[in-house]
């Protein structure tokens, strides 16, 4: 029994960790001061002058419209945008067999589901403020963009399926199971919204940028909610979890003694 307690102490471990994740996340967001486009080129130039070009590297926040000369199109929705993700879910039913721990053997059918396709990509961007425009590099930031598409898609399409520009070659099917239809869903960060972005302002190569922060460890969020919704709920999020972390502790800490004392 004493697996029980463990078990407790690890999630709150988890719940501390994460809530801790979200703490920083906030914190981050906050110290950071929002630049314009001509903030950053500016400092660019006077660290050139002083060191240097491409001595540029400073964590940057910059809030603006999107906008890419040669946009993406989000292969189910058609979406213009500078990022998405595509993910197609099979949904079936398959019969089961199962004995129960008396030993008696009991059968039906169940639903379950897999992912048959998921796809993403990215492409570089500028974010316009009322200053002029900063570029930004998407890769390996971490991509808020919202949901374009939600749709079922009824009954079995065969071996294979299309959906807007996407085709999917659909792998052996498990033995009994009968496929219920398949689920689309799509996300996307379009082109022409309003963003927020916090990374690292670089100015190597010649080209001004915000991109992925050199330092392990750095932040790199690229958003469509705003600052402030994003700190509210990254704040949120840590009391949450800072309380569960407690909770749970609190309980491994209860059973334990209940396993040591003999009570369970």
């Amino acid at each position: 029994m004493v697996f029980i307690p463990v078990g407790l102490a690890a999630l709150a471990v988890l719940f501390f960790f994460l809530g801790r994740g979200q703490g920083r996340k906030a914190y981050d967001m906050q110290t950071t001061e929002t630049s314009s486009a001509a903030d950053l080129s500016r400092l660019a130039s006077d660290i050139a002058k002083e060191i240097g070009a491409g001595s540029l590297a400073q964590t940057a926040e910059i809030k603006g419209t999107i906008e890419c000369d040669a946009p993406l199109s989000a292969e189910m929705s058609g979406t213009g945008c500078v990022w998405y993700r595509s993910v197609v879910t099979r949904e079936y039913e398959e019969p089961y067999t199962e004995r129960d721990s008396d030993g008696k053997t009991r059968s039906g059918t169940r639903r379950g589901s897999e992912t048959v396709s998921s796809n993403e990509r990215r492409v570089p961007f500028r974010v316009r403020d009322a200053s002029g425009a900063c570029e930004v590099d998407p890769e390996g930031a971490s991509m808020d963009g919202e949901r374009v598409l939600s749709r079922f898609e009824q009954g079995d399409q065969g071996p294979s399926l299309s959906f807007g520009g996407l085709t999917v070659r659909l792998g052996g099917i498990g033995a009994g199971r009968r496929t219920i239809g398949y689920r689309l869903e799509e996300w996307a960060v379009p082109t022409g919204r309003g963003v927020y972005v916090l990374g690292e302002a670089r100015d190597d190569g010649g080209r001004l940028r915000v991109g992925k922060p050199s330092a392990k460890g750095g932040r790199f969020l690229v958003s469509l909610k705003t600052e402030e919704e994003l700190v509210r709920a990254a704040k949120s999020g840590s009391t949450i979890l800072t309380v569960l972390a407690g909770l749970f502790t609190a309980a491994a800490v209860v059973v334990l003694v209940l396993v040591l004392t003999g009570v369970i």
